[in-house]
């Protein structure tokens, strides 16, 4: 083994509901929920159609494009169509506790049925966790990390970015790109395998880095997961129509990590410690103000449905005054529903965005996407 190469193996413990989704949508129609308090199951899509294709399939194509509110749900329907329990069965693929993802957590009552996100699966079907998308956790602590250290010597930094958001120039999508990827290249572009081009990503050191994908997890550690927005100024929880697959709390995922000395400028303790800076920062800036979140080291912040703070340096390169003018900023010249959502009270609340993406599960309102992050071993 080259001595240049360090191999690690690293756990990260879910300690909320952590959903990476694979961009599908698992339809009301696509799914087997037999009673209010039963699991959610998912057949396996062509068992379930070829019999129904075979059998039913006048019936079926009525049904699928039936689009009243009133329409019944799959089970409803495949009762009325006199499928017997074990044929139903024998498609299961799988199934999750749907713990409170149907209840409506401002009245306690019972939620019509929604689609459900999914979440990432190999070709045997089986959940995971990209190894882009734990190195996308990593890429952005190690950047907070570097530009907390460069704010404290190099004032222009800040001057640059709060002058191109004032602005405001550009389209939506394209609002501060330019600053963000000097800022990359600024921290990570340092092999100057391009001269030329010096945002051109071959010349990142990032690519010392390099991150397998997790081992598979099982599908019983799914579970249903609701999404809902709580407030900071009234502590009030507002349930979204959005139904996802998430890591049930408890659920270990495994994955190996490498690093090229004779790329990557970072030991894995440089990697710690950028993860507990970004931790501190989450937690210190937004977390603290909902009551929400934990002042421990070894937390991370993993996954879709975290929210704007887990994705954003905006935080770590100005000061807490500085970088709510400029999440205002943002918010203002790249959100559409800017005014709908109330935006424009983050200045007077003294926080942006105001609300804390969370989640319930088992009764307890919890943070979406926090596990706990440990090396088990290094080679």
């Amino acid at each position: 083994m080259k001595d240049y190469l360090k191999h690690y193996r690293i756990r990260i413990t879910a300690l909320s509901p952590i959903y990476v989704g694979d961009g599908k949508l698992i339809g009301k129609k696509e799914y087997i929920r037999r009673s209010r308090r039963a699991p959610v199951e998912i057949p396996d899509q062509k068992k379930m159609f070829m019999y129904l294709l075979s059998s039913r399939a006048r019936a079926f194509e009525e049904y699928m494009l039936d689009q009243r509110k009133t329409a019944p749900d799959l089970y409803q329907w495949l009762q009325a169509q006199g499928i017997s329990e074990a044929v139903i069965s024998s498609w299961i693929r799988y199934s999750m506790d749907t713990g409170d993802a149907f209840i409506n957590p401002q009245n306690g009552r019972n939620a019509t049925p929604k689609g459900i996100q999914s979440f990432q699966k190999d070709t045997y079907e089986k959940p995971y966790i990209p190894g882009s998308s734990i190195k996308g956790m990593l890429r952005t602590a190690i950047l907070s990390w570097e530009l907390g250290k460069r704010r404290k010597s190099d004032a222009e930094i800040e001057k640059r970015v709060r002058s191109a958001a004032e602005e405001g120039r550009g389209k939506r999508d394209t609002f501060l790109r330019n600053q963000a990827e000097d800022l990359e290249s600024e921290i990570f572009h340092r092999l100057k395998r391009n001269e030329k081009n010096p945002k051109d990503a071959v010349n990142s050191v990032m690519a010392g880095l390099i991150v397998g994908d997790s081992d598979e997890i099982s599908e019983k550690q799914l579970l249903l997961c609701q999404k809902i927005d709580y407030s900071c100024d009234r502590r009030e929880e507002r349930p979204l129509p959005i139904l996802r697959e998430a890591l049930k709390p408890g659920t270990e995922i495994f994955f190996d990590l490498s690093i090229d000395e004779t790329i990557f400028p970072y030991r894995i303790e440089d990697i710690f410690a950028a993860l507990d800076f970004f931790q501190e920062l989450c937690y210190e800036r937004f977390y603290k103000r909902f009551g929400r979140g934990r002042k421990e080291s070894g937390l991370v912040w993993l996954g879709g449905g975290v929210g704007f703070l887990s994705k954003t340096v905006v935080y770590a390169l100005f000061s807490p005054e500085d970088a709510l003018y400029v999440t205002d900023q943002v918010f203002k010249k790249t959100v559409k529903t800017y005014e709908e959502h109330k935006h424009g009270k983050d200045l007077r609340l003294g926080i942006s965005p105001h609300v804390c993406k969370c989640t319930r599960y088992q009764g307890e309102l919890c943070d979406m996407g926090m596990g706990r992050i440990e090396l088990l071993r290094g080679v």
